[in-house]
């Protein structure tokens, strides 16, 4: 059971040691942060945590949660002095929305089915939009985020509007289609259309991915992990036989990329 009282301390502890480090006598480099220079420190700590969690690493995941609750204290305080908004302001907003979309849990409301629950939610949170002007509105995500993330994400709210992908049998079809072109443009070395064809291509890959609920982001990041493993393997391999890489030609280094896979 939570101790109320000793996480309110630890916090508000927090939050003091980020208002000593930003006040006259405090750090000269936190002084002079602002927040667009203090925004990719943001991003990184966000990563870390990320990969503390693929690494099921509580020592790690703790040390991270705590860098990013630093991070997020920052820049509230930033905001804090220029009286923007409070902690209390930033907190109380969030309980709101958690509260407001969630009716089943706290609002004692039912629903039908899971998917009836979604569609609710959904409702809530475009009632939440006052100043949405279209759908198109909803599809306006950041752009720093992943961009396989991002394209994801832009689909299925697009999907939500009542725009979906066509069956699969005419989705085959353009898969297909947009595969040839992109090959087609490859072999012409039409660099503005591969990089245009590839774009259509990946965002295609993506809304897949969602229509079986994959995660496109984590699903490109084990395929990367996989192409890591393997490039080791396949150098052990090449240098338990005493050659070297870089004096092999293509068709021999494929050769141990093959071998490095049957291995793994």
């Amino acid at each position: 059971m939570r101790n109320r009282e000793e996480t309110g301390k630890k916090f508000c502890e927090l939050l003091d040691i980020i208002a000593r480090l930003r006040a006259p006598e405090g750090c000269p480099w936190d002084q002079k942060q602002t927040v667009q220079t203090f925004k990719p420190y943001l991003l990184e700590e966000t990563h870390e945590l990320s990969e503390a969690l693929d690494n099921d690493d509580p020592h790690q995941i703790r040390e991270e949660l705590g860098d990013l609750f630093f991070q997020l204290g920052f820049i509230n305080q930033l905001y804090e002095e220029k009286d923007t908004f409070s902690i209390e302001e930033v907190l109380q907003a969030i309980i709101d929305k958690m509260i407001r979309r969630h009716p089943h849990v706290f609002e004692g409301k039912t629903f039908a089915s899971y998917d009836e629950m979604r569609r609710n939610w959904a409702r809530v949170k475009e009632g939440e939009k006052t100043q949405k002007k279209s759908n198109a509105y909803e599809l306006d995500l950041p752009k720093s985020m992943p961009a396989l993330s991002r394209s994801q994400k832009v689909a299925g709210r697009a999907a939500r509007t009542g725009f979906a992908l066509p069956g699969m049998t005419s989705l085959t079809e353009i898969f297909s289609a947009k595969a040839d072109l992109l090959l087609e443009n490859v072999l012409a070395g039409n660099r503005p259309a591969v990089e245009n064809g590839m774009g259509d291509f990946l965002f295609l890959l993506v809304s897949i991915a969602g229509r079986f609920d994959i995660n496109s982001e984590e699903c490109l990041h084990a395929a990367t992990n996989r192409f890591i493993a393997r490039f080791k393997a396949m150098e052990e391999l090449i240098s338990r036989d005493g050659l070297a890489m870089a004096d092999m030609d293509s068709e021999a280094q494929l050769a141990f990329w093959e071998k490095a896979k049957g291995d793994g």
